[in-house]
């Protein structure tokens, strides 16, 4: 069997690409990864045996996702008539692609890791003193060029795999669902990447090191973060914050730690590789994610995996993997208060960091493993490949 994966390069689509590819390559599947990239020629990097990544090239202008299959389709369509079957990892990136695969004659899968729609509408609810006009122009110039294609996708793709249960239900309540055809399977981690990375002790012991990173935009809440860390009083003292990561509130987010005079405990780090960013984690004693919107965010997984308590506001997505002081602490919905009050909790208690630490452990571990995940991927790569033989047959004998 060989198996396409379809992707972009960078954030957490790309990690959750490397780790499929790397488990399928584990088990004996050949397999190729196909992403853009800003360089002018083809490029590909052989791995191993049975892993080879192919970088092509793209321009780094909106939309980026369509660029890199409008340059390089008539490659695309040579090299996946050599597969078995394509697995359009990002759902955007591989567009065009889903839409001619009839000419392929190979079986599609797409992946959907996000929803437009309900990032649309998280938006839109923020206060507009806080959008940003590259928010703004992704929310509703850009819109059409994301909400358009996922529903043809929907329609041409012969299965499509979930991340979560939370992101099929948010897809459901307004676009009609082929249960016949989907699946979740969630997104897992490489446990040997991130037990490669060498723990170090935090920048001071003394105090509790907090840690935030993600796409810096409204909906992921880390102005109302910046909020609550600013309403410890007193005690925040005790308390550093790091940010990482870009995007539109870059310079917002800088203003407003300045603003509440908060330099010497919030600082802002700009985006790392993601080797320094599994660094920082181990630095750290806890993860806030105030994300208003996810599917299965990684950075959350990678900080599990790591042995350190989450706190996150208690929606959906979060619920599906945080139970509240079990295995990480949920605050109320876009509560500062709350989400001061559980960050000065973790603060304050040790043993109840490092208890939820380790179930945090337990949990991914046993639910987020990618030789397990991959598993289940390629149950349904051999199914679709059965039927597109017996199809084949098929028509053979007529």
């Amino acid at each position: 069997m060989k198996v396409a994966l379809i992707s972009v390069e960078g954030g957490g689509i790309s990690s959750v690409t490397s780790g499929l590819a790397r488990s399928l390559a584990k088990k004996g599947i050949d397999t190729s990864i196909f992403t853009g990239a800003y360089i002018h020629s083809r490029q590909t990097v052989r791995l191993c045996n049975h892993l080879e990544i192919n970088y092509l090239p793209t321009i780094n202008m909106p939309p980026r996702h369509y660029w890199f299959q409008a340059l390089n389709l008539r490659t695309l369509m040579s090299e996946l008539k050599n597969c078995d079957v394509i697995h359009g990892v990002s759902l955007y990136a591989s567009f065009f692609l889903s839409l001619l695969k009839n000419k392929m004659a190979r079986p599609f899968v797409a992946t959907l890791n996000e929803d437009v729609r309900t990032g649309q509408k998280m938006f839109i609810n923020q206060p507009i003193s806080s959008w940003s006009l590259k928010e703004m122009g992704y929310f509703f110039l850009e819109f059409p060029f994301w909400d358009i294609p996922a529903g043809r996708i929907f329609s041409s793709s012969d299965y499509v795999t979930f991340c979560s249960y939370s992101l099929l239900n948010q897809v459901a309540a307004y676009r009609k669902i082929d249960y016949s055809k989907i699946s979740v399977i969630r997104n897992g981690l490489d446990f040997n990447e991130i037990e490669s990375v060498n723990d170090e002790p935090a920048d001071d012991e003394n105090k509790l090191s907090a840690i935030f990173a993600g796409r810096l935009m409204g909906t992921k809440g880390v102005m109302l973060l910046i909020k609550a860390v600013s309403q410890l009083g007193e005690d925040s003292q005790n308390v550093d914050l790091k940010i990482f990561g870009k995007g539109p509130l870059g310079n917002q987010i800088e203003k407003m730690i300045a603003k509440y005079n908060m330099k010497n405990r919030i600082k802002y780090m700009g985006q790392v590789s993601h080797k320094k960013l599994i660094a920082e984690i181990k630095k750290s004693h806890i993860v806030v994610f105030p994300s208003l919107n996810e599917a299965q965010p990684m950075f959350v997984l990678e900080a599990m995996a790591c042995k350190k308590p989450v706190l996150a506001f208690d929606l959906p997505f979060a619920r599906e993997l945080i139970t509240d002081m079990e295995n990480g602490l949920l605050a109320k919905p876009c509560d500062v208060e709350d989400l001061s009050k559980k960050i000065q909790l973790l603060a304050n208690d040790k043993t109840l960091r490092l208890r939820l630490g380790q179930a945090a452990y337990n949990n991914v571990k046993k639910k987020h493993n990618w030789d397990i995940q991959a598993e289940k991927y390629l149950e349904v790569y051999k199914r679709l490949i059965n039927r597109t033989q017996q199809n084949s047959d098929r028509v053979l004998q007529d």
